[in-house]
């Protein structure tokens, strides 16, 4: 697993209401489909599938949690911050991680001056 903590771009679909075709459970946090990310050094990661999706409350704001596969077959943890509307890659780790359960920390500190 490789901690990357990097501000990042991302093409995303946010739904106002559930599609026909999709049975979804826990609908709040799924209303968001992250779909494409840009990186700083301009590397492009098309996302193939979200593998896991879940929030997390801080105080009155809530983090949503992505688990993705890219279409190049790379796994990362994608984080959107809502009180901030930031996007974080956070991890990029090995498929076989994905099965290890673990509760990740965020903090975001982020100044609307500087570059990142």
């Amino acid at each position: 697993m490789h901690l990357l903590k990097e501000p990042v771009n991302v093409s995303a679909v946010f739904r106002c209401f559930k599609g026909h075709s999709k049975k979804q459970m826990g609908w709040e946090h799924k209303r968001i489909e992250p779909r494409g990310i840009e990186r700083k050094n301009g590397e492009h990661l098309s996302i193939a599938e979200i593998r896991r999706s879940y929030p997390q409350r801080k105080g009155g704001n809530i983090q949503v949690h992505f688990v993705v596969r890219t279409k190049d077959d790379r796994y990362f943890h994608l984080v959107y911050e809502s009180q901030k509307m930031l996007w974080i890659l956070l991890y990029e780790f090995e498929e076989q991680m994905l099965f290890d359960e673990m509760e990740v920390e965020v903090r975001v500190n982020w100044n609307s001056r500087s570059d990142t």
